[in-house]
């Protein structure tokens, strides 16, 4: 038996099609289509006109358990592509441009590759349209699934309109941490602190668009600050109580490329 990896197999269905149904895709292949479909917004990659996902409540949940791919995925819903629903499936399959392509059942997520020696073949012309007929109909009997987060492009766009100049690196940094075991908060936290941002307006921030909380935000500057990694400074104020500007610990990270302090960050916090 051949295998691909989910990113390969991803890139395989999606690629020189207009209609893609996936049938019970497994975990890693769902954040796979979700990532492919991320990279049409700077242009690396071309994707079909609609992309429907339909698997079960289970598989979307762990799909999703990852904010940063449940970010994008809602991006994706809301932009148009893509659609997620959920139901019993009792078969793996593609239905590209009408014609089925099936699939076999797909080996464990930690196994890292995906079982395919017969994807890629198309079953004969009737059979294909009675397949493509009956999970369109499934399809339309699904429930409609949207994690329930904020779209990626609705983080980072109403970050720079609070601190333009830190949008991109924020960007950058949520690019880097995907697929890693690193917090979202933690990484903004971060970026907060190289950036000089009062940790009470990120907080505000944080709940302002469903990200996160203050509490949550107050616990990543704690642990960064146990790390060594960020500091405070107090700023004066002249009635209430005092204000903490983040800021990085060691300036020597202030020079480093976003996902290079990423990359630091994960090495300061394993160590």
């Amino acid at each position: 038996m051949t295998t691909r990896s989910p990113s390969t197999l991803a890139g395989e269905t999606l690629a020189d099609a207009d209609d893609v149904l996936l049938v019970a895709p497994r975990p890693a292949l769902v954040r796979a289509v979700v990532d492919r479909l991320r990279e049409r917004y700077d242009g690396t990659a071309a994707v079909p006109d609609r992309v429907r996902l339909l698997c079960s409540p289970e598989v979307a949940e762990d799909a999703f358990r990852d904010f940063l791919v449940a970010a994008t995925a809602v991006e994706a819903i809301e932009s148009g592509p893509l659609a997620v629903r959920t139901a019993t499936v009792d078969a793996s399959l593609s239905v590209v441009d009408g014609t089925v392509q099936p699939r076999f059942r797909l080996p464990p997520d930690d196994d890292g590759v995906i079982g395919g020696s017969v994807h890629g073949a198309e079953a004969d012309g009737a059979v294909s349209a009675a397949l493509a007929e009956t999970y369109d109909r499934r399809w339309e009997r699904a429930d409609e699934r949207v994690p329930d987060v904020p779209a990626h492009e609705t983080l980072v766009e109403s970050f720079a309109d609070r601190w333009p100049e830190a949008a991109p690196e924020l960007d950058d940094a949520f690019d880097a941490a995907r697929g890693t075991d690193r917090s979202p908060v933690t990484v903004c936290t971060l970026v907060a602190a190289r950036n000089r941002i009062l940790t009470m307006r990120l907080g505000e921030w944080a709940e302002e668009v469903d990200f996160s909380s203050r509490t949550e935000i107050a616990r990543a500057k704690s642990r960064l600050v146990d790390a060594g990694v960020v500091d405070t400074e107090r700023e004066p104020v002249g009635v209430g109580r005092p204000r903490h500007r983040l800021v990085l610990a060691d300036e020597a990270f202030a020079g480093l490329a976003p996902a290079t302090l990423v990359e630091r960050l994960d090495e300061t916090l394993e160590a």
